[in-house]
């Protein structure tokens, strides 16, 4: 009987030690005013003492959900502001409440569509972490180094091992993310990091291997089809295409195959077929397609002014500035002066070149049909030279009448034109490398934002 009073004794006390009631209740009145990471937290904590309590399951299910969501919202901030470091952290604090739940009994609602977001930047952040890291090992700062490979490490386990005093150790973990990356078929991300390993150990493993058959898997064929004319001016065309396919061949995109003219039509006379017969998007798709083409380039000049007017001269109207001492009434006083501006000219040698270049593409992708990509390029260049001539004193020369009682201004480009030395303007076939050079690398800037996409 003694044994059976003390045992409900026991009991008694544990249930009123209990404080689940307690921070139930507190965590309803701290969802009722707003508080929901508070209420959350509560819930949580019944959950420790009774894992069952399908009260406080039902409630943290509900208010955890959208405290993760408040969560998720700040890395979409992060990743906005291009901030990786916080975006990474912020990524893994999400993480962890999430286990944190489900470590209680609770499954929240995981937003599984800012997955792909997170492992880019992670991928990004972590290939910078890592060249630091590498940088100051071979500056011999190996604290340096540790703590670089200690930050990836929070963020990819196959690092804990790796030190800067171990080489391999290093290596060893980016060859394997490669590998990953190869059979999840991110390409390029696979051939930056096989490129990494080589950089730190030329002959590791299969690593060269790997990286050009993942540079085979990645690489793009484009044809480049001859500009279209659209302009009334001849040869500017021929001369801009050369560039842009000269360019193309030499851009340091390692997936980027250029196929020219020569081989386009070689391969199209096998097919029966000629340029001809490429005529707009959809038509370019389908020859494209037939012929090898993962995508084909079609370019047309839109716009073309070519100005040069000779030398000129020109007589200028300006003001010679002539003072003159007036005597006083007074032979003791000072004397008076005036300044009075008689009308004159110089003559200005001038010679100007202009040109006006514009330039639409379209990428199509033979394997859609699509147009993905498109833009209407247009630049300008000039030169200009002016050499001044004044048969009379520079000094009191002005290019316009005063306002008031001073003196009118002389800026400097008014005295700087007269001690210009005679030179020759750059030539028609210098303004026309120059532009087609601008068109065509923006083009290729384009292209490379596609292609690294």
């Amino acid at each position: 009987m003694k044994h059976s009073l003390g045992l409900i004794s026991v009991l008694l006390l544990l249930v009123s030690c209990d404080p689940s009631k307690k921070f139930m209740k507190q965590g309803n009145e701290q969802f009722e005013i707003g508080n929901v990471d508070g209420a959350a937290n509560l819930y949580y904590n019944v959950l420790l003492v009774q894992p069952n309590n399908l009260e406080a399951q039902q409630a943290l299910y509900k208010s955890g959900n959208q405290v993760l969501q408040g969560k998720f919202m700040m890395f979409s901030k992060y990743v906005v502001a291009n901030e990786a470091d916080l975006s990474v952290k912020q990524y893994l604090y999400c993480k962890k409440y999430f286990d944190r739940c489900k470590a209680v009994g609770v499954m929240l609602d995981w937003p599984s569509m800012y997955d792909p977001i997170y492992e880019d930047i992670k991928n990004e952040y972590i290939s910078k972490k890592y060249d630091e890291g590498v940088k100051y090992i071979r500056s011999n700062k190996y604290a340096e180094a540790e703590k670089m490979f200690a930050d990836i490490a929070l963020i990819d386990s196959s690092y804990n091992k790796a030190t800067a005093l171990r080489l391999k150790s290093i290596i060893e973990p980016l060859f394997q993310h490669g590998i990953k990356m190869k059979n999840e078929a991110n390409y390029k991300e696979a051939y930056r990091d096989f490129n990494k390993v080589l950089d730190l150990d030329p002959t590791y493993k299969n690593a060269a291997d790997l990286r050009q058959e993942v540079i085979l898997k990645a690489s793009l064929d484009i044809g480049v089809m001859p500009v279209q004319n659209q302009t009334k001016i001849q040869g500017f065309d021929v001369r801009l295409y050369q560039l842009l396919v000269s360019s193309l061949q030499q851009n340091k995109s390692p997936f980027l195959k250029v196929v020219d003219r020569g081989a386009i039509e070689s391969a199209l006379r096998e097919k029966a077929f000629g340029l001809k017969d490429i005529i707009d998007a959809e038509s370019a798709a389908k020859v494209g397609k037939l012929i090898g083409l993962e995508y084909v380039l079609l370019t047309a000049m839109t716009e073309l002014v070519y100005d040069d007017d000779g030398i000129m001269l020109d007589s200028i109207i300006a003001y010679n500035a002539i003072t003159e001492s007036t005597p006083s009434k007074n032979p003791t006083d000072i004397p008076q002066s005036i300044t009075r501006f008689k009308k004159v000219s110089y003559l200005d040698v001038h010679q100007k070149r202009k040109l006006v270049m514009a330039m639409a593409y379209q990428l199509v992708s033979t394997q859609t049909g699509q147009i993905v990509s498109s833009e209407s390029i247009k630049e300008e260049l000039f030169d200009e030279f002016h050499s001044c001539s004044y048969a009379g004193n520079l000094n009191t020369l002005y290019p316009e009448l005063p306002a008031g009682n001073t003196m009118p201004s002389k800026p400097v480009e008014f005295r700087e034109q007269f001690n210009q030395v005679k030179r020759d303007i750059r030539s028609k076939e210098d303004l026309t490398r120059e532009i087609c050079k601008r068109i065509s690398d923006k083009v290729i800037d384009d292209l490379n934002i596609y292609i690294d996409k």
